[in-house]
């Protein structure tokens, strides 16, 4: 009997490793446009944007390619990203968390850096 409860407590522990395995996506919650201020929304020309779909992140003239994206619940991922710009690429950790019904971002860095983002309405992510 005792054998039993461990090897069950044994597999629940498995399974719940198995939720947080690293994929290769961003959920799809996590897709959109963004901005820092909702009105920035409205701007073509907003260099403050955030385009996020399954496999990247686009900044103003930088960008990050997805390596690996790992689930701590279903409003915060952690990422592994390969971060370029124009003075080369190098490996960062990013964290994105979900509030207020999805439609507000909390961007951080691994150094602590937080950026809060607004969701912007539905239509050309680029805002063409």
């Amino acid at each position: 009997m005792a054998l039993s409860v461990a090897l069950m407590q044994a597999a629940q522990v498995a399974a719940s490793a198995g939720d947080a395995a690293p994929q290769k996506e961003i959920p799809a919650a996590f897709h959109g446009r963004w901005e820092d201020d909702i009105a920035g929304c409205a701007n073509v020309e907003s260099n403050r944007r955030i385009v996020i779909d399954a496999t990247t992140i686009s900044y103003y003239e930088d960008g990050d390619a997805v390596v690996s994206v790992t689930a701590r619940g279903p409003d915060r991922i952690d990422l592994v990203v390969d971060y370029e710009n124009y003075d080369g690429s190098e490996r960062l950790n990013r964290t994105l968390s979900l509030s207020d019904a999805g439609e507000t971002l909390t961007f951080s860095y691994a150094d602590g850096a937080q950026y809060v983002n607004y969701r912007c309405p539905q239509g050309n992510p680029h805002g063409e």
